[in-house]
Parts: C-alpha cells; sequence; structure tokens
C-alpha cells in the first residue's frame, strides 16, 4: 500500500504552516529588537551603495549585484527547505528567506568589492576576507542574536560559498559585459 501523501495533504500541510508561520512572526518576531535591526540592515546598506557607487558602471556593478542576488537567495532557500538553518526572526512571514541579507548586505557588499577590486588578485583577497568576516564574526553574532539557527549546517561550511559566488558571478559578469561591448560596437 502506498504511504506517500497526497499533493493535497501535502497543500493542507503548507496552510497549516503558513498560519502558525503568520501567527508566530506576530507574536514574537514584529517589532521586536532583532526586526528594527534587519529593517535598518534592510535600508542603510542601500543608501551607502548610492553615494559610492561609480555611476559610469552603474550598470554592470548592478548586473553583478542582481546576480549576487539570485545565487543566494536560491541558495539560502534550498539551505532552509533541506533543514540546514533557520531563521527564528525575518522582517515578514512569508517572502524568501532573511531579505536584508539576501536583498541588501551580501550584494551591496559583494558589489562595493567588485567596484573597488577591480583587479583579480586584489578581488580575491577582498573576497577571502569577506567571506572570513561573514562565517566567522556575521554568522555567530546572527546565531547570539537568535536570528539564525544552525540545524545541520555548521559556519565552517560557508566560507568556500562565499568566496565561490564571488569567483564565478565576476566571471559571468565580465562576459556579459564583454558581449554587451561587442554587441555595440
Amino acid at each position: 500500500m502506498d504511504q506517500s501523501p497526497s499533493f493535497q495533504q501535502i497543500l493542507d500541510a503548507q496552510s497549516k504552516a503558513i498560519i502558525l508561520q503568520f501567527k508566530h512572526w506576530c507574536k514574537f518576531e514584529v517589532f521586536s529588537f532583532q526586526f528594527w535591526l534587519l529593517l535598518a540592515m534592510l535600508i542603510i546598506p542601500w543608501i551607502i551603495w548610492a553615494k559610492l557607487v561609480d555611476k559610469k558602471r552603474l550598470a554592470e556593478i548592478f548586473i553583478y549585484g542582481l546576480l549576487v542576488v539570485t545565487v543566494v537567495t536560491f541558495l539560502d532557500e534550498f539551505g532552509c527547505q533541506l533543514n540546514l538553518w533557520e531563521y527564528y526572526i525575518d522582517i515578514e512571514p512569508y517572502f524568501p528567506r532573511l531579505i536584508p541579507m539576501n536583498f541588501s548586505m551580501l550584494p551591496v557588499w559583494y558589489m562595493l568589492v567588485y567596484q573597488y577590486a577591480c583587479r583579480w588578485k586584489s578581488f580575491l583577497l577582498a573576497n577571502f576576507f569577506s567571506a572570513a568576516f561573514f562565517t566567522f564574526v556575521g554568522e555567530p553574532i546572527f546565531v547570539a542574536l537568535k536570528i539564525y539557527v544552525l540545524l545541520t549546517w555548521k559556519h565552517i561550511y560557508s566560507f568556500p560559498i562565499y568566496i565561490i559566488i564571488a569567483i564565478l558571478l565576476k566571471a559571468l559578469t565580465m562576459v556579459i559585459m564583454k558581449k554587451y561591448r561587442q554587441a555595440q560596437e
């Protein structure tokens, strides 16, 4: 006899989870200290970025940033779905996980490194130190603040991923920009 849940059973369970998630968010998350911290982390980096971004390279830098948003959001959602980690607190109850990190802190930081570390050597070095900071300082702070909880994941696993994201997306952005410039000639 097949013990697999039906599609309807899965939908019913998801509906119940959505209701529980919203109730939890209303009771424990919204307007907490962590909520306000995350809201600031969503807004402030973009204000800084707007002041610092090289307007002559805006399209190129923004393409890189959009690629970062896409990849980190996908990886974060994937990790949460596999129960590798989860978030106690977020600024909203439904959308992709930890919006301030995926849509602001990480992409803005990656874009600034991309802008200021133009040569590969300086880019790799800057991203090595950035990955070390995110992995060994940022993530543990989020754990201590009860924003982020590691289920089966370990901080050290994040270190190479931060670096690989930077390298692959810089290479992809360079290819895109080369094709774009060739098409303009």
